[in-house]
């Protein structure tokens, strides 16, 4: 069911902290209390700190003001994995020369959670879990001050079963319109100017279906006129009035992202849940093939790759990847092994390699970052000592977000792993993906610390 949204009550929300570095490096802190004596109400909430600005505009620290010089925004990071889709970055003109290390340019502090940015216009999604409360929290930042534009909460479980809980799922940009998918399942259109909602839905409700044990992470896919989440079944979503247009036959509920591609001129979609590998007609909206793939803690939670007939998929646990044919009809196996296991963060693929986390959180001394070639799955080279973060990458440069903190540039090379410089970002565990837009790169820590480290090209 469509909920309108009416007469919403405005309450002050969460306040972030904005903390910029000094010229020696030091952090200087802008301390900024909870209102209500910690205490949220169940109803939602809205502030609006939209206002003009100068062509320089400021970050607080401490008592001073210092001024950001804003950037020609040229680039945007609308969704999951990027504008294309491949969690790569098209960007050249950034400063990879970290002999100086680069420096945090502003720290916001947007609750616990997992979910990574969106970008465009100016303006940073994304969502956290303010602890100690029993809300959720979608943000609007500006994308080069970190200065909050808007913040809206709602009432939310935390659901911090074995890791720190809160959202997953990253906000997805179309044009005026940002949608939000909450980690009990609500998913929220609201408008990018202001956080006005639009609608929401519960998935829970429309499909009939409990809360999964990790929740909801799926991020909302852009399709024509209409949104697509994977929630054990697959369902289309119509953007105008919220109401779902169809959906697949259920599975057990996955934790990842499904891929949109395209053979023969045909559109397909494939779904990776608790149970396999989905291949759905997207004309007909029916499953076309499956294929088992099992977790022994039922946690699948990565995006399946689409490349040039075939489908690379890959988990943790110690299940490994595979390597997949399509023929429009069938998936047949080229090979399957334990040289990448993705928990959580999915590879890139670059010129016919792919790069990527293998191992598990609970076991980072273990665990190392891989290079394995695309067609025959072996092993081109591994590094350890970064534990199970997450990385993205450019078309010449590796970007890793090490699990603890540290902020790493290598080399993007089948070759071997060589690490340009490093940087301590925060203190928290990070599983989040780092993401580089316009010149700056945005980590965020499961405990709610979100920086801004700054590569941008000096005049």
């Amino acid at each position: 069911m469509v909920q309108p949204h009416t007469n919403l009550s405005v309450i002050s929300p969460v306040r972030s902290k904005v903390i910029s570095l000094t010229s020696r490096g030091l952090f200087a802190i802008l301390l900024v209390f909870f209102t209500g004596c910690g205490s949220v109400a169940p109803s939602e909430k809205q502030t609006d700190t939209n206002k003009k600005g100068s062509s320089e505009d400021t970050v607080a620290s401490g008592t001073k003001v210092i001024p950001v010089k804003s950037v020609v925004k040229k680039f945007n990071w609308p969704f999951w994995r990027g504008p294309q889709k491949d969690g790569m970055s098209q960007e050249t003109d950034w400063n990879t020369d970290w002999k100086t290390p680069p420096e945090s340019i502003w720290v916001n502090q947007i609750g616990i959670g997992y979910s990574a940015v969106s970008i465009d216009k100016g303006r940073l999604f994304t969502m956290g879990h303010p602890a100690g409360t029993e809300t959720e929290t979608m943000w609007c930042f500006d994308a080069v001050t970190g200065k909050e534009l808007w913040s809206k909460s709602y009432p939310c479980i935390l659901l911090d079963h074995l890791h720190k809980g809160g959202p997953c799922a990253t906000p997805t940009i179309d044009g005026e319109f940002v949608y939000f998918n909450s980690r009990e399942g609500e998913v929220r259109k609201v408008k990018a100017k202001d956080g006005e909602i639009i609608w929401t839905i519960s998935l829970q409700k429309e499909l009939d279906i409990e809360l999964p044990e990790w929740g909801f992470s799926c991020s909302a896919i852009l399709n024509g006129d209409e949104i697509i989440f994977e929630a054990g079944s697959v369902v289309g979503v119509d953007k105008q009035t919220g109401k779902i247009k169809w959906k697949t036959r259920p599975r057990m509920p996955g934790y990842g992202t499904p891929e949109l591609f395209t053979f023969n001129n045909k559109p397909y979609l494939c779904d990776l849940t608790n149970e396999g590998i989905s291949v759905i007609d997207m004309t007909s909206h029916k499953e076309v093939t499956f294929v088992p793939w099992d977790s022994p803690y039922k946690t699948n939670s990565t995006t399946p790759i689409w490349h040039n007939g075939q489908l690379f998929i890959s988990t943790g646990y110690n299940i490994g990847c595979t390597l997949l044919n399509f023929d429009g009809k069938e998936l047949t196996e080229v090979y399957k092994n334990k040289n990448m296991r993705n928990h959580m963060n999915s590879c890139v693929l670059h010129e016919g390699y792919l790069y990527g986390v293998d191992g598990n959180s609970h076991n980072p001394r273990t665990v190392t970052v891989n290079c394995i070639d695309w067609k025959t799955g072996q092993i081109a080279w591994e590094q350890r000592d970064l534990g199970c973060g997450a990385l993205t990458a450019t078309k010449d440069h590796l970007i890793v977000l090490s699990d603890t903190g540290d902020l790493v540039l290598a080399k993007l090379t089948p070759d071997a792993f060589h690490e340009l410089g490093r940087v301590r970002v925060m203190h928290e565990q990070c599983w989040t993906v780092p993401t580089l837009c316009n010149g700056l790169i945005y980590c965020r820590g499961a405990d709610g610390t979100l920086a801004c480290v700054d590569v941008r090209l000096k005049p």
